[in-house]
């Protein structure tokens, strides 16, 4: 649509362009007729002067030839020959002269003036009269003596000056005079005729330029909008706003560029987003495999802690027992020899320690496997009321020898848990211990179950000397050890919490603790509860 009026403009210039062509080619014919006519004006007074002195000169001839003078016939045949060719060029030049008048009449609508007419006919007289003149002349011989002059001269002149019976002379000067007035009456129409060629080529030239003002203002306003949007839109995808479309729907070449516009920025916009989610997916999988790596590294420096943390344990662990056995040996060995069983008490005392190092040299080792995830247990579908039972048993002999004693309160139903049995066993007696141990004489300590939802619990409550509250976020790390406990009893590793707490996090279990100062702790180790319609069979005995 917009090619069209781009080549309709081309077409109107080029037809202006042509016009003004045109007008140019016709205006310089114009002008050439109008300065054709002005110099044909001149050529004609020219002649006419021309033929005019000749014919002067002829009468210079035939004066001299009648009074005897030098007057050669050469001459007179050259005046005449003259004369004929300038009559010839006058006929001519006379119809070219009345042809130009007839047409600058009827352009400039001005008549044609009576001279032209008369130029004319004064040409066709002019033919007769050279040969009039050539006849009297060729028959002119000197006068005899006795001749009058003037007669003579008269006849003559006669043949000069009279044509058809008509003035040839008078009618000679009046064509004479009649140019020399018309040489300026057709400069004035050459000039009137280039000054209406000058206001119509001014004209010509104004409408060119208004035609051409007004398409350029309108191929503005039409483009004007087109180009302001799309530059809008380029500068939109320079900025980065993708999301940018032109709302153009101008039925036109612009509204096709700008809808393959939109289809480029929606292209690009895909592009973006695709690479966005790329870069996304990357840095995510950037930020989980640094979070993995990271998470290794700090399981890495996590075991060689807890590898380091096991050598001190064990270093400090096993120093007593070590220099116990080195001191006993010692002791036994200095000196002489000594009764038999005096050796024999050495040596169960130092099998004793031993079997001490033995011990926490095991609880060291269960707990670092815990730590590094290595703790091996053996679940099995079991009653918890069972094992409990056994415990509360185990834990009655050892209330009896520190006078407290042991209330064991079993769940009113069958509670079946998955669990290794020693290991269990071995957790719930740890917590027993340090209930009874740091209970008061006289003191009572509660064994008990309780089941809540798929969970069961196993209680352990004492009314002992308590825990502080600023050390219970620390009961269970290894050799920890709160200043009521160290008060109560010197003896004792702080390992034992430990490793309830090791044993019950692989059961995928958890132990709370609650405390009071001089009111007694209770413990909870909760695990996962299965359900009651476990096959008899699959129960395991503690």
């Amino acid at each position: 649509m917009f090619r069209l009026r781009l080549s309709f403009a081309f077409a109107v210039l080029v037809a202006l362009v042509c016009c003004q062509a045109a007008f140019v080619y016709w205006g310089s014919n114009r002008v050439n007729e109008y300065a054709a006519h002005s110099r044909l004006t001149s050529d004609i007074l020219s002649e006419l002067l021309e033929i005019s002195a000749n014919k002067q000169r002829l009468r210079v001839w035939a004066s001299q030839r009648l009074m005897n003078a030098e007057a050669t016939p050469g001459v007179r045949d050259q005046l005449l020959e003259r004369m004929r060719a300038g009559a010839a060029r006058l006929d001519a030049m006379s119809r070219l002269h009345l042809d130009s008048w007839r047409k600058v009449s009827s352009r400039e609508e001005i008549a044609v003036p009576q001279e032209a007419f008369q130029l004319v006919e004064i040409s066709k007289l002019l033919d007769g009269n050279i040969l009039e003149v050539q006849a009297q002349l060729q028959d002119l011989q000197p006068l005899s003596p006795g001749a009058e002059f003037p007669n003579v001269w008269r006849q003559v002149a006669q043949v000069f000056d009279m044509t058809q019976g008509r003035d040839l002379r008078e009618l000679l000067n009046g064509a004479i005079e009649g140019q020399r007035k018309a040489v300026p009456i057709a400069r004035a129409a050459t000039e009137r005729g280039l000054d209406r060629l000058r206001q119509q080529a001014i004209a010509m030239a104004i409408i060119a330029l208004v035609a051409a003002v007004l398409w350029a203002l309108h191929l503005r306003g039409r483009l004007k909008r087109p180009l302001e949007l799309l530059l809008q839109g380029t500068r939109a995808l320079q900025s980065g706003s993708l999301e940018h479309r032109i709302e153009l729907a101008s039925g036109d070449e612009f509204e096709v560029v700008a809808r393959h516009f939109n289809q480029m920025a929606a292209e690009l916009q895909q592009h973006r987003q695709e690479a966005d989610e790329a870069r996304r997916r990357l840095e995510d999988a950037v930020r989980d495999r640094t979070q993995e790596l990271q998470s290794a590294h700090d399981t890495l420096q996590l075991l060689d802690h807890r590898r380091r943390q096991l050598f001190v344990d064990l270093s400090h662990e096993l120093r007593t027992p070590a220099t116990a056995i080195r001191g006993e040996a010692e002791i036994t060995l200095r000196g002489g020899d000594k009764p038999v069983e005096e050796y024999r008490q050495a040596l169960k005392r130092i099998v004793g320690t031993v079997q001490q190092l033995t011990h926490v040299i095991g609880d060291l080792l269960l707990i670092a496997r815990a730590e590094a995830d290595q703790l091996v247990i053996q679940p099995s579908p079991m009653d918890l009321s069972m094992l409990l039972s056994e415990a509360a048993e185990q834990g009655e002999a050892l209330a009896a020898v520190h006078g407290i004693a042991l209330a064991y309160e079993p769940a009113a139903e069958m509670v079946m848990v998955r669990a290794d049995g020693d290991r269990l066993r071995q957790a719930v007696m740890i917590v027993l211990d340090n209930a009874i141990r740091y209970s008061r004489v006289n003191g009572k300590v509660h064994l008990g179950c309780k089941v809540a939802g798929e969970e069961v619990s196993i209680v352990v409550r004492d009314h002992g000397i308590g825990i502080d509250q600023d050390e219970l976020p620390r009961v269970f790390e290894r050799f920890v050890r709160g200043h009521r406990a160290r008060a109560h009893r010197a003896d004792g590793s702080g390992i034992g919490l430990s490793i309830a707490q090791a044993i019950v996090k692989a059961h995928r279990g958890r132990i709370d603790i609650r405390s009071a100062p001089e009111e007694g702790t209770e413990v909870r180790v909760v695990l996962a509860r299965l359900p009651i319609h476990e096959p008899e069979a699959s129960v395991q005995q503690p």
